[in-house]
C-alpha cells in the first residue's frame, strides 16, 4: 500500500482501519501522523456540529385535559419561504464544513503534498533514468525556455531534460549523473518553501530545498546524500539572478 493509497482510506474514515492499512502505519511515521490529525479534527467537527438542545418545558394543564396529558403550546404555521430556507440550511452547514475540512488539511501540510506529487510526477517517467549520454545544449536551452527558468554553470552532467507539466506552470525535469549515483531534479519556481524536507516514498529518497525564487526537489532511488546536488543547482540558479 502506498502513502496516497493509505491517505484516502484515512480521509475517508480516520477512525477505522483495514489490516492493510494497519501494516502500512506500522512502518510509516508520516501516515501516522496524518492520521492523528484527521482522528482530532475528526473529533473537533463532532464537537462544534453537536447542538444543544433546550430541555422540555412542561405547560401548566389545561382545563379538561388529562393530568397525566402535556399540553403543548400551538405553534404557528410557517411561510412555504421560511421552510425552505430553514430545509436549506442544514446542506448550508454541510458544505461549509466540508470546505473547511478540506481547506484546512490543505493549508495544514502543503510540502508534504508537494513532495507527494513530486513523486508521483518522476514515477510517470521511469525511462528517464537509464540515460547516460549528456543532453545536447540545444535540448537544454530548450527545456529552460519553455520553462522560463535562468541557470548559470556548476551543475553535473545532465543525461535528460524536459520541461513538464506540473501544477499549472512548465517545470524543468533533469536526472543528473553525481559521484553517487543518478539524481531526478525539479525546478519549481512557483513552489514555496520556508524550510529543508527530507522524504521517502515507494523506494524514493528525496529532499525539497528552498531557493531565491521557488524551490528545488531532488529525488534518488539509491540511498545518497541529497543537499550537494541540490544546492549546485540553487547556486546555479542564484548566480543567473546576482
Amino acid at each position: 500500500m502506498t502513502c496516497d493509497e493509505a491517505r484516502e482510506l484515512i480521509g475517508a474514515d480516520p477512525e477505522t482501519a483495514s489490516p492493510q492499512l494497519i501494516a502500512h502505519l506500522a512502518t510509516c511515521p508520516a501516515c501516522q501522523e496524518y492520521r492523528k490529525q484527521m482522528v482530532t479534527l475528526n473529533a473537533k467537527m463532532r464537537r462544534a456540529l453537536e447542538l444543544s438542545l433546550p430541555p422540555l418545558r412542561r405547560e401548566a394543564p389545561l382545563t379538561g385535559v388529562p393530568p397525566n396529558v402535556v399540553a403543548l403550546p400551538r405553534r404557528q404555521a410557517s411561510s412555504p419561504l421560511k421552510r425552505a430556507k430553514t430545509r436549506g440550511l442544514p446542506i448550508a452547514a454541510s458544505l461549509a464544513a466540508g470546505v473547511l475540512i478540506a481547506l484546512t488539511l490543505w493549508l495544514s501540510r502543503p510540502s508534504e503534498s508537494l513532495a507527494a506529487e513530486v513523486i508521483a510526477h518522476v514515477e510517470g517517467e521511469p525511462n528517464s533514468w537509464t540515460k547516460t549520454e549528456p543532453v545536447t545544449n540545444e535540448r537544454l536551452v530548450a527545456v529552460l525556455h519553455r520553462s522560463g527558468v535562468k541557470l548559470g554553470p556548476g551543475i553535473q552532467q545532465i543525461v535528460y531534460a524536459n520541461s513538464c507539466y506540473f501544477r499549472g506552470h512548465y517545470v524543468p525535469h533533469f536526472v543528473v549523473l553525481t559521484a553517487s549515483g543518478a539524481v531526478t531534479v525539479m525546478i519549481l519556481m512557483s513552489e514555496h518553501i520556508t524550510a529543508q524536507q527530507q522524504f521517502s516514498e515507494d523506494g524514493y529518497s528525496g529532499l525539497l530545498v528552498p531557493a531565491r525564487n521557488g524551490s528545488v526537489a531532488v529525488i534518488s532511488r539509491t540511498p545518497m546524500a541529497l543537499e550537494p546536488p541540490a544546492m549546485e543547482v540553487v547556486r546555479a540558479l542564484q548566480g543567473t539572478q546576482e
